[in-house]
């Protein structure tokens, strides 16, 4: 990944571990398009919108990882963008800093600006958020599945295990009811036991794999539930049950979900593997 992309993943996700310390279900985006009261749709590298007592609130920050310090034109660059989408705060991060005069006209615009420097440190931040709601560990209990995840050291990564579809090329991420399933999944996988491990989703967790799954879909694939009648003999085949995002939420979460906008949002956090 070039390194201005990974400057804005960056941002992306401290922002989204700092609006979301108690699963408020702020979305943040990467390289978002919003549409402009002119009608033309701008790029904004970081945004994310909520609402509070009935009133919206947006946000869109500008990604600076250029070895020059920002200076006013480039300011005013994005506060035209500000001004044609109407009701929305701006903020820039510079990994450079700014030239004389960019202060300036950072204010005349209200735009707040931040050095890479003043973001929390990215790794801590990230690491306990990602252990406290998104990634479970050997103690979670499936409410109701169970799954099959990639570990690194000993401790979850993010990554789920997904297999391809027999006479086709689509992936499917197997959820089951039982933990000695999906252990008798990944044992028919041969699956290195250092490097993967069953995982129970509990609904906290199970939000986040549905936030997830909403991008595997758009790129073709999806989730699985594989299934075994009760009293199954040992060589029995399971029954597997294709179901989508959308039957996900309306039949087992039974809470709303927010959907993932803009264009390539959180594509550098998953890594699907296949058998």
């Amino acid at each position: 990944m070039e390194e201005w992309r990974e400057f804005e993943e960056e941002i992306r996700h401290v922002y989204d571990a700092l609006l979301n310390q108690n699963d408020e279900g702020v979305l943040v985006t990467r390289n978002a398009k919003v549409r402009g009261r002119s009608g033309a749709f701008h790029q904004i590298d970081v945004y994310y919108e909520f609402e509070r007592a009935s009133v919206r609130h947006k946000v869109a920050i500008e990604c600076k990882d250029t070895e020059r310090p920002v200076d006013k034109g480039q300011i005013g660059e994005f506060a035209f963008k500000l001004i044609d989408i109407g009701n929305i705060m701006g903020l820039v991060v510079s990994r450079s800093g700014y030239q004389n005069g960019a202060d300036t006209a950072a204010s005349h615009y209200g735009i707040d600006l931040l050095r890479r420097e003043d973001l929390p440190s990215m790794g801590s931040l990230l690491a306990k958020r990602l252990e406290k709601v998104a990634l479970p560990n050997e103690t979670y209990i499936g409410e109701p599945f169970w799954t099959i995840m990639e570990l690194a050291d000993g401790r979850t990564t993010g990554s789920y295990y997904a297999s391809t579809h027999p006479g086709t090329q689509r992936m499917h991420i197997p959820l089951l009811f039982s933990k000695p399933h999906a252990e008798r999944v990944m044992k028919q996988a041969a699956l290195d036991p250092h490097r993967w491990a069953v995982r129970g989703l509990p609904k906290f967790s199970l939000r986040a794999f549905v936030l997830m799954l909403e991008l595997f879909e758009m790129r073709g694939h999806g989730a699985m539930i594989l299934f075994l009648p009760p009293g199954a003999k040992g060589d029995a085949n399971f029954v597997g049950i294709p179901i989508s995002r959308q039957q996900l939420v309306e039949e087992y979460y039974d809470a709303q979900v927010p959907r993932l906008k803009g264009e390539d949002n959180h594509a550098s956090i998953l890594i699907y593997n296949k058998q």
